[in-house]
């Protein structure tokens, strides 16, 4: 994964894309396209899987199982191309813990780093480590089951939904909607499981210089934005003036948004108003969904009261009672002026700052 990913710069790694505010988009990204990296290397370095001694069918076969490592489906491949490629994405996922991500290193170099490396070595330095009888529970009869238990120690209780859940993510990605566990269960006929576990998890190593890690993985030291928008794709482009100056996280449901909330102090919370409420809400107390982005503000303001809100709605129903609230930073149409937006959104996060 390092060796081919050295070559290239950003622009190459993104192929051109803009790169993506939110260190977990960054890592999907990447998840998403490094196989190709890797593929393309061994295709143009194969003199030194020739010179380990390896045969030229099993040459091939190394290639096209990198190739499957990420996207390709595995369902439609044959025999040791899916069989392996899913034992390879499962154990790659499994590579989780401070011994991949040294902590002395971390410590002593984090304030040179960029927000997203410190993202990812940070989420290595608070995962729990593999022990059996601990975070591994094996069950031996009838099927047999392997029972992985992640268990995180950030430095505050707040932030450990919050890593529970971008480490539970890609797990399950892989095991399921890529179907990892069903390829695995047929040819070894073994039950994987993963439980995210708020038992076992704990507050870890609290020291300011472990807090100001964690608050630059999670914001950057810049003033941060929660967009909470079930579009936030289509969104992107109406941020990106923004990106530069301010740390802007992306939340596309209710319930991503609350982890967010939890782990991170919010500046600037921009809420759509029509959006799905993760079971947080009824459709009684959402006008059917009509306004969820106000129960979605009431919370914020009852919960984190120093976090600015603003509306940004694409909403058609006539909303006179949220418009007049006096305790919104800004309430604005879909489609909105990128320039009155930005200029507005500046505007608020100059007054929190200079509070």
């Amino acid at each position: 994964m390092v060796i081919p990913l050295v070559e290239f710069d950003n622009t190459s790694i993104f192929q051109g894309q803009e790169q993506p505010a939110d260190p977990a988009h960054i890592e999907k990204l990447i998840r998403d396209t490094h196989h190709e990296l890797v593929s393309n290397y061994l295709n143009s370095h194969s003199d030194f899987l020739a010179e380990s001694g390896l045969s030229s069918p099993q040459c091939t076969l190394i290639k096209k199982i990198a190739m499957g490592h990420r996207v390709v489906d595995l369902s439609e491949e044959p025999g040791l191309q899916k069989t392996l490629g899913a034992l390879l994405r499962v154990l790659d996922e499994l590579d989780i813990g401070p011994s991949r991500a040294p902590t002395t290193i971390l410590r002593s170099q984090y304030h040179e780093w960029d927000p997203t490396s410190c993202w990812h070595w940070f989420k290595h330095n608070i995962t729990a480590e593999w022990v059996k009888g601990h975070t591994v529970n094996i069950e031996l009869g009838g099927i047999p089951k392997i029972t992985f238990n992640i268990a995180v120690f950030p430095p505050s209780k707040t932030s450990i939904d919050y890593w529970l859940h971008q480490i539970r993510r890609p797990i399950y990605k892989v095991l399921f909607d890529e179907n990892c566990h069903r390829i695995i269960q047929d040819q070894w006929g073994i039950d994987i499981a993963f439980e995210a576990s708020k038992q076992l998890s704990d507050i870890g190593q609290s020291d300011e210089c472990w807090r100001r890690i964690e608050e630059k993985a999670l914001a950057g030291q810049r003033q941060t934005i929660l967009l909470i928008d079930d579009e936030v794709r289509k969104m992107e482009d109406l941020m990106l003036p923004l990106q530069r100056d301010y740390h802007i996280i992306f939340a596309p449901t209710l319930h991503d948004a609350v982890l967010k909330l939890q782990a991170t102090s919010i500046d600037l919370a921009i809420i759509d108003m029509q959006m799905g409420s993760s079971g947080i809400f009824t459709p009684e107390q959402t006008d059917n969904y009509k306004k969820t982005g106000a129960a979605i503000a009431n919370m914020i303001r009852n919960k984190w009261p120093n976090t600015n809100i603003g509306i940004l709605t694409g909403s058609k129903h006539p909303l006179p009672d949220i418009e007049s609230r006096n305790d919104l930073s800004f309430f604005m149409k879909k489609p909105v002026n990128p320039e009155t937006f930005e200029k507005e959104v500046r505007r608020v996060l100059y007054q929190q700052k200079t509070r």
